[in-house]
């Protein structure tokens, strides 16, 4: 089974933590993570895991009753593990090997098979490889919105989607440590946050319309390819957009 779900990447993260030898919390997080401790990358970084966990949690509440009902009861558990609300994680009687139990691990990293097998092809659990492309769009996109004016689109909403934008390829260049499914639900809201902005854009200088429309279709594709020809969130596309007929059809014939 492809290990490609956000439960399996903090399954993943979580047992580095653990096997990492270190004698404190703080040092095994340090070495996971490769960032220092107190920067703002660490927690950067760190926030990133927290996000593995709560996409962990929302796909087990999508999945059978009874499945639900038998991981969710880990959910505070898992919880300590990433957070440790209760501990220093720079005191030395705390080596990294306590953070979490191996019979938790095992848990979570049956949860993520699970979750995995019911969302297969799908932004949860995407089964494209190749994230080249979507980081060289996300590059280009920030390039055009570099290069629009206050009268094409407001300064707040354009840093707004370069954030976003570089977030994605951020997440790219760490997929190994985070994985695809955080780059897939990122790219998710970044095409929502852009169909919402071409209706401004879109009542702009035509040449401008034109570029954002065949750039916004290209990402589009690349996601859908990605996710193996999934839709990719329809409500965050619907919302505003008025090229959801033309983005079905390119997704439709990367399926056919």
């Amino acid at each position: 089974m492809i290990q490609n779900t956000a439960p399996h990447h903090l399954h993943a993260i979580l047992t580095r933590v653990r096997d990492s030898g270190k004698g404190q919390y703080a040092e095994g997080w340090v070495t996971v993570l490769g960032a220092d401790w107190d920067s703002a990358e660490f927690s950067k970084r760190h926030a990133e895991v927290v996000n593995l966990l709560s996409l962990t949690v929302q796909q087990l509440q999508a999945l059978p009753e009874r499945s639900r009902g038998r991981f969710m009861r880990y959910v505070p558990a898992w919880w300590g593990a990433v957070i440790q609300p209760k501990v220093n994680w720079a005191d030395n009687g705390r080596a990294a090997v306590q953070i979490v139990g191996l019979d938790l691990l095992d848990h979570l990293e049956s949860a993520a098979d699970i979750i995995s097998g019911n969302l297969a092809g799908s932004e949860g659990a995407p089964a494209g490889a190749d994230l080249t492309g979507i980081s060289r769009q996300c590059q280009e996109w920030v390039e055009l919105l570099l290069g629009l004016d206050d009268a094409d689109l407001s300064d707040s909403l354009k840093g707004q989607l370069i954030s976003q934008l570089r977030h994605v390829v951020w997440l790219i260049e760490h997929v190994d440590l985070f994985g695809e499914a955080r780059v897939s639900g990122e790219v998710s809201r970044v095409i929502g946050s852009l169909a919402q902005a071409s209706t401004v854009v879109g009542n702009r200088d035509p040449e401008t319309a034109g570029k954002w429309k065949r750039a916004f279709l290209s990402l589009i594709a690349l996601c859908a390819i990605f996710n193996t020809g999934a839709p990719v969130v329809r409500e965050s596309i619907e919302v505003g957009s008025a090229l959801v007929g033309e983005i079905a059809t390119v997704v439709q014939d990367i399926q056919d």
